[in-house]
């Protein structure tokens, strides 16, 4: 762990300087190769599995955190080395995109969610590994940097991949995964909001137009067709507002929302109630009702279920991304805009659930995958969530800069805590 000096702990430090203190946690968890693993810990005290590995999709949001400091190289970096992840494992997106493989008896058949740090080969096919969230945020954030015009230099054979790609979640894109969490197979609408993100990106016909200042046309390399677009709103308005069958709601539909923006106005304030009126907690975000999982020395059933700060972190993103649009849209793509006043609240809604992490952070800046009993558990730092502590700092210091008159920062937060 990077510790600063004792006689400035993590909370007494500014804002500025307690970002740079999280992005050197991050940074400690980052590979040559331009990868994250999930968290340093390496399982030699046999109480769990090894997670300083990686996870295709913490590698992603981990390097968001680039983006919000302008570190664009490392993040072009973190999307390349996905990219070559992806290619180890080619034929298995050509070969399902043909004929689905067997969600629990062909699960080697699956694009693998985890992959050793330096052989990039799968660790383990004893697990759910078809997520399709994965893809969708794949596609959805190369598509974005493209289009911000961040050259990838793209081979012929990085075009065919994609198509593969494209292809791969079309065909199973909006049926039955195993999810941000691993657990299923069921529908998700976190996982169907995600693909359809993913797809959008690359159709875009003026969805994400609102993101770009200059038009770079990217539809003419992966092309998607206006049907696979229809099809992942039909699926994904069907489950709506729930994230599955048996799941009123869930953390990761907060994906929804950012980084995503799929859902209308309505849509956002409806999962927001949800999962803070139900899964708040003083530490953090439960996933969802009922969740068992845990780590080293916790136990969910005496001491309730685990809490995650990276929730509190997405609830933090989530609101200052309402304060900074200005406004939204309805379900009938009509826009919603928002006073000043509204803008103010979501404004202090981040700021509350920003400060509310900070609390749950260690002295030496790290943010824990979860709290049980009060208890953090043993993947701390965990790479994501410390992204995520980065963006939601930084989507906070921006928009009080853009609007000074209307969004303050409090002395406490700004400035630290004695």
């Amino acid at each position: 762990m990077i510790t600063p000096p004792t006689e400035n702990p993590f909370h007494s430090l500014p804002l500025d300087e307690r970002i740079k203190i999280s992005y050197l946690n991050l940074e400690r968890m980052r590979r040559p190769n331009g990868g994250y693993v999930a968290s340093p810990y390496n399982a030699e005290d046999n109480a769990g599995d090894a997670y300083n590995v990686y996870w295709i999709r913490d590698i992603m949001y981990a390097t968001y955190a680039n983006e919000y400091l302008g570190c664009y190289d490392k993040m072009v970096e973190s999307f390349r080395l996905v990219l070559e992840i992806f290619k180890k494992h080619h034929m298995k997106f050509v070969q399902a995109s043909i004929i689905k493989p067997h969600l629990l008896h062909q699960r080697g058949l699956f694009m693998p969610a985890r992959v050793h740090p330096t052989t990039l080969e799968t660790i383990t096919d004893e697990w759910g590994h078809h997520q399709m969230d994965v893809f969708g945020l794949f596609m959805y954030k190369l598509g974005d940097l493209v289009k911000k015009g961040f050259g990838f230099r793209f081979t012929t054979e990085d075009y065919y991949l994609m198509g593969n790609i494209r292809n791969y979640i079309f065909n199973m894109g909006f049926e039955e995964d195993f999810g941000v969490w691993e657990e299923g197979p069921e529908e998700h609408s976190s996982s169907f909001g995600a693909v359809l993100g993913g797809l959008t990106m690359w159709f875009d016909q003026g969805h994400y137009d609102y993101k770009y200042r200059g038009k770079i046309p990217i539809s003419h390399l992966v092309p998607v067709s206006e049907r696979m677009i229809a099809e992942g709103y039909g699926a994904l308005t069907r489950l709506l507002p729930q994230e599955s069958p048996n799941r009123p709601y869930d953390l990761a539909q907060l994906s929804l929302i950012w980084p995503y923006n799929i859902v209308d106005f309505e849509t956002k304030k409806t999962l927001l109630a949800q999962i803070e009126k139900n899964l708040v907690g003083a530490h953090g975000v439960t996933r969802y009702p009922g969740d068992i999982y845990c780590g080293k020395g916790l136990h969910p059933g005496q001491d309730g279920p685990a809490q995650w700060p990276l929730g509190l972190a997405w609830l933090a993103i989530c609101y200052g991304k309402l304060a900074e649009a200005g406004g939204e849209f309805d379900l009938s793509r009509k826009r919603v805009h928002f006073s000043w006043e509204e803008r103010q609240h979501f404004f202090a809604k981040a700021l509350e659930y920003f400060s509310r992490l900070e609390k749950n952070m260690t002295p030496d800046g790290a943010v824990p995958e979860m709290y049980v009993g009060g208890q953090p558990g043993h993947n701390t730092p965990l790479a994501w969530a410390q992204s995520f502590h980065i963006v939601a700092a930084q989507v906070l210091l921006n928009l009080a800069h853009k609007h000074p008159a209307h969004f303050k920062i409090p002395a406490n937060i700004r400035l630290g805590q004695p």
